[in-house]
């Protein structure tokens, strides 16, 4: 129960035991409004309880150390020894390219008429 309902449990508690002189047969209103008034204190005491800001001894602040970056040497680079094969790649024709690559079987140049 919040800090809200309390007070209205206290408000209609205090109308209830004070203001209301309207006898009710089998009913003492003026005891019902004594048991909300209790109800909104009781309420808003536990509300304050559990909802309180700690106190300053009850915190504990913890510090994190500073981090120190140190800068290692270079490292020396790993060198791979491979065996390389020959092979032979033909070349290929993509569409997006404008040109394409042709293969001559001989280095002859071939011969016009008239030129």
């Amino acid at each position: 129960m919040g800090f809200g309902a309390s007070l209205a449990f206290l408000a209609i508690g205090a109308v209830l035991a004070f203001a209301v002189k309207w006898d009710v047969p089998g009913i003492d209103l003026q005891m019902i409004g004594w048991i909300l008034m209790a109800v909104g204190a009781v309420g808003a005491l536990l509300t304050g309880l559990y909802t309180r800001r700690p106190h300053a001894e009850d915190t504990v602040e913890t510090i994190e150390p500073d981090v120190m970056y140190t800068v290692d040497p270079p490292a020396q680079p790993h060198v791979v020894q491979e065996t390389v094969r020959e092979t032979e790649v033909a070349p290929t024709v993509r569409p997006s390219e404008r040109h394409v690559y042709v293969q001559e079987e001989s280095t002859t140049p071939i011969k016009r008429d008239g030129v």
